[in-house]
């Protein structure tokens, strides 16, 4: 047919509908009757032609977009290995096609609201007319003009809406087939609480399927869509029942049930049940995945907050004029195997009828950044007395790090050296003494400028610690004397550069101490780098989005980026080996090429074991889910070994690491036993001892110059030596001051006892006389000892003693002091 011509018939079959249009817009907008009828007339005859009727009151129904607005759908969230965790929506809006519609649910719907449907082209003139003599049970409106009502037009009641409303509904026939239609109007109408369509309405208020439905159910489900809050079946049980009853008797009269089955029906309770949260496989990680989307404009969809808030819930539930959004599938990179052995082994080890802590633990695979699990103690909720928390603890909860975060502050010292230019390597040398009193420069402490850390065994005196041993073995005196070194603007640099995030990070001294607080998942992201050999890659948890008609809008992107030079950490990572085969770490041994660090905050308010092998990274912290409280006397499961467990005081290494190693053991099982990658060509350099120079030790005590002289990275062998010199008194240093020496090397220190070496009776036995007087005067000026002599001769057959000393009182090697009087006896001859 020539398009002209169909136009013009068209056009001319929209003239014919004018009267019946006009009768539907009097009715409704003048008032009911035929007074108000006659008298719309009067007051109009005016009006002219139907030309000018038609120019006057009909809208121009080719200037409007009368297309379906796309009906909001539910988003969905897929794990990794193929697991829906749950749907994403604020309107409950799950659309379905007509064919799978139940004929009993399409039955009840037109018996409700438009048994004509499919006899009347839009508008039903004979409803109008019953509506208006108040002949009619049902209202005036059919399908096409709650359809046209609810997204084409104001909700103003003039004659003009009206008319345009009743033209619009047949214009929406010519263009779309009942069935279409129908299929709309199905899909996205209203029920109340939050349900747009059947399905998402049988869901509900029955929580069934469709097809699951009975006679009574489906008669029940459609009666909100007149009032849903007069008619709400949940809320107003009595005006519901009374509306079900009177769809049940025309379902019976259009032949859909018989008469016996109505009345068994109406006999019927309503049967809804209460309302319920739709049910989320983990509402953690859904938490998550919400957060992400929506604050990021990095995923596709949209700009603005709002954007990307419809595009991923669809319409706001309060919104009936909104359309659109929804129905992406999100695909994630959670393990959902690994999320619920994780779930399950923090709710075995932490029951909440111990009172005691609780966990969290996050795992990232190395080579992506892929999220794998980031798992909670408690389950998620507002009942805080139940349990449960209104957010997750392996991503939303930061606490201090405790020796964790010692490994940057490793990282920081390898890669700058010390504030005065001299290269700081694993085999340095350091005084593990305890406590170590740091001058922080600034108000660091409730002391003020003074930071006093302590070893977790106690005060010990000075020794030297090589900086690889003061890491697996954990020693704090050693760590807060090299950030002092080292300075603490480089540690949160570092930290930063190997993944973590968090606004705590200040550069004070005490976060080589983990005073900073992070998350578990913050932890296990920098801990990945460590493990890439310093090659970075940002840890994600959306791996793809697609949207309703398959067309991926966002894809992740693996881009690894160097942040710390391949040698620094391949050696950091060989000392993190030592910690599991020889230090803290040991309980998280599960077998294989591993790497960690144990972490426990001060007072014992937090515990960590931060670990990896070559393929993952998993952090797994033990705290109080609200605040940092002591672990102090606290009963666990010990699910690895199925027994319980009193806690005297909580640990990293006793702790958190049983618990690491129990979850890796798991995630590992099926994982190749693979060997971390040999240090490159050139990360020997770090394993060299350095040199260092003998320190100024001039006007110092004797305690200054031990502390400055292990500060050095020197040993000092202390010589008490007798000396007229006040006791204490450095008599000498040996090797002087500024002389090079490598780091472990000896400085000798000789300090007077401040009592005088004994001086000794000279030897004089055997000497004539005559040279006594020069032998001691000898002495004298030797010692400073001026001695007193008297001479006694003694009778002697021996001619050869005539005139020798033969003994002294006191003898030769016997103390003497100064002014002492000493006997000579001398040999003579016999008297006759």
């Amino acid at each position: 047919m020539d398009p002209n011509i169909h136009e013009a018939h068209r056009h001319d079959r929209r003239r014919r509908r004018l009267p019946g249009l006009l009768l539907l817009a009097v009715i409704t907008t003048v008032g009911a009757g035929w007074l108000g009828l006659f008298g719309f007339l009067g007051s109009n005859a005016a009006l002219g032609t139907v030309e000018d009727l038609e120019d006057q009151f009909f809208c121009d129904v080719t200037a409007m977009d009368l297309s379906f607005p796309d009906v909001s759908r539910l988003s969905s969230v897929t794990t990794a290995d193929g697991v829906e965790l749950g749907k994403l929506s604020e309107r409950n809006s799950q659309p379905i096609p007509l064919g799978e519609i139940p004929d009993l649910v399409i039955g009840a719907l037109l018996s409700a609201e438009d048994k004509s449907f499919y006899e009347h082209e839009g508008v039903d003139f004979k409803a109008i007319v019953r509506a208006a003599i108040g002949g009619g049970e049902t209202g005036a409106s059919t399908i096409t003009q709650q359809v046209v009502k609810q997204n084409y037009l104001t909700a103003d009641r003039t004659l003009e809406r009206k008319i345009c409303e009743a033209q619009v509904a047949a214009e929406l026939e010519r263009r779309f087939t009942k069935d279409q239609v129908l299929e709309f109007y199905a899909n996205s109408v209203f029920f109340g609480s939050n349900a747009y369509g059947v399905r998402a309405a049988a869901q509900e208020y029955f929580a069934k399927e469709l097809d699951e439905l009975t006679l009574a159910e489906a008669a029940t489900l459609v009666t909100p869509i007149r009032n849903p809050t007069f008619y709400h079946p949940r809320h107003n049980p009595q005006n519901s029942i009374a509306v079900r009853n009177q769809t049940i008797d025309r379902m019976v009269d259009n032949g859909l049930a018989t008469p016996q089955e109505g009345e068994i029906a109406k006999r019927s309770p309503l049967g809804v049940v209460p309302h319920s949260v739709r049910e989320e496989l983990d509402p953690q990680v859904m938490l998550a995945v919400r957060q992400r989307l929506l604050d990021s404009d990095g995923y596709g969809l949209g700009d603005s907050y709002e954007e990307r808030k419809r595009a991923l819930f669809g319409c706001p539930a309060a919104d009936t004029t909104c359309s659109g959004g929804g129905g992406l599938q999100i695909d994630i990179t959670i393990d959902y195997d690994l999320q619920t052995e994780a779930n399950r082994i923090l709710r075995s080890w932490f029951r909440p009828e111990y009172g005691g802590p609780t966990g969290a633990i996050a795992t990232v695979e190395n080579a992506t950044g892929a999220i794998r699990v980031i798992a909670s103690g408690v389950d998620y909720g507002d009942d805080l007395e139940a349990g449960e928390r209104p957010y997750d603890l392996a991503t939303g909860s930061a606490r201090n790090a405790g020796s964790a975060f010692k490994p940057f502050t490793l990282t920081a010292a390898l890669e700058n050296g010390d504030l005065d230019g001299r290269p700081v390597t694993l085999a340095s040398l350091w005084d593990r003494a305890s406590p170590a009193v740091i001058d922080c420069g600034y108000p660091c402490s409730a002391d003020g400028n003074t930071w006093t850390v302590e070893n977790a065994g106690g005060n010990t005196g000075h020794d030297l610690q090589s900086l690889e041993s003061a890491t697996y073995n954990s020693t704090n005196a050693v760590y807060a004397r090299l950030i002092d070194a080292i300075g603490p603007a480089v540690v949160v640099d570092t930290a930063r550069r190997l993944g973590i995030t968090s606004q705590y990070l200040k550069p004070f001294h005490s976060i080589t101490l983990g005073a900073a607080s992070v998350s578990p998942l913050e932890m296990a992201s920098a801990y990945s780098t460590i493990a890439n050999y310093g090659n970075r890659v940002e840890p994600y948890l959306i791996e793809r989005i697609t949207d309703a008609t398959g067309e991926v809008i966002y894809q992740h992107e693996v881009r690894p980026e160097r942040v710390l030079s391949r040698s620094i950490g391949s050696v950091v990572v060989s000392t993190l080996e030592k910690v599991v085969s020889q230090g803290t770490g040991r309980r998280a041994d599960i077998g294989r090429p591993q790497a960690g660090k144990t972490g426990t905050a001060t007072e014992h308010t937090d515990v960590w074991f931060a670990g990896f092998v070559p393929q993952l990274t998993t952090t797994v912290w033990v705290g109080y889910p609200d605040r940092p409280l002591p672990m102090e006397r606290f009963t666990v499961w010990n699910d690895a070994e199925g027994k319980e467990q009193s806690v005297k005081r909580a640990f990293g290494g006793t702790v958190a690491a049983p618990v690491w190693k129990q979850f890796m053991e798991y995630a590992t099982r099926d994982l190749p036993v693979v060997d971390f990658a040999p240090e490159p060509t050139g990360a020997d350099v770090y394993w060299i001892v350095p040199r260092t120079v003998v320190p100024d030790l001039s006007g110092m005590d004797y305690e200054e110059m031990a502390d400055a002289v292990y500060g050095a990275g020197l040993r000092l062998d202390r010589i008490d030596v007798a000396s007229s010199e006040p006791e204490g008194h450095i008599v000498s240093i040996s090797p002087r001051a500024e002389t090079a020496l490598q780091q472990g090397s000896t400085v000798s220190v000789l300090v007077s006892t401040g009592i005088p070496e004994p001086v000794l009776a000279p030897d004089l036995v055997g000497l004539p006389l005559d040279d006594v007087t020069g032998a001691l005067q000898q002495f004298s000026e030797d010692t400073d000892i001026h001695l007193r002599w008297v001479v006694e001769h003694f009778a002697i057959e021996d001619a050869s003693l005539w005139g020798i000393v033969i003994r002294t009182d006191p003898s030769p090697g016997t103390t003497v002091v100064d002014e002492q009087t000493i006997k000579v006896v001398v040999g003579r001859k016999p008297s006759p």
